[in-house]
């Protein structure tokens, strides 16, 4: 005797395996990490708009000081008559997907006003590069995306 498929067993069917997908989902989004991209998330908002007169202050300077990546070497650039004020910054690598990479580096300029970093120590990924400095007492700032492979 032949078993018949009717409408109630595929409903039914149907049923078992929409709760069972929905039961695996919740399980694979509650052991996803979601916490803060950075710890101090609000006092960062609330300095935000210094940010802003940085980028303003960067973008009205004669020459651009430049961040280059050639995928091994990071490559800091700042024209020479730059070196000749007080100069002064660092370096913040920033890691969107994993804050407990991100470090910072201070600003250490040769004499040519160049600075290079290696990323063979980086974890592959996206990484931000933002540059904060200050010059004759005035503060700058400057960010460049990077992929590191």
């Amino acid at each position: 005797m032949k078993a018949k498929f009717n409408w109630g067993t595929g409903i039914l069917i149907g049923i078992i395996v929409f709760v069972v997908i929905s039961i695996t989902m919740t399980v694979i989004f509650m052991t996803q990490d979601v916490s803060l991209v950075s710890d101090n998330y609000y006092e960062k908002s609330l300095s935000y708009q210094d940010e802003i007169d940085k980028q303003s202050r960067t973008n009205s300077l004669d020459e651009e000081v430049t961040i280059n990546f050639n995928g091994q070497i990071i490559n800091i650039l700042f024209p020479v008559e730059y070196l000749n004020g007080n100069l002064s910054g660092e370096i913040y690598f920033y890691r969107p997907s994993d804050s407990k990479l991100d470090f910072k580096m201070p600003l250490d300029l040769n004499e040519e006003g160049n600075q290079m970093i290696l990323v063979k120590n980086f974890e592959k990924g996206f990484w931000r590069v933002k540059l904060n400095w200050t010059m004759d007492g005035d503060g700058y700032y400057n960010e460049r995306a990077i992929n590191v492979e």
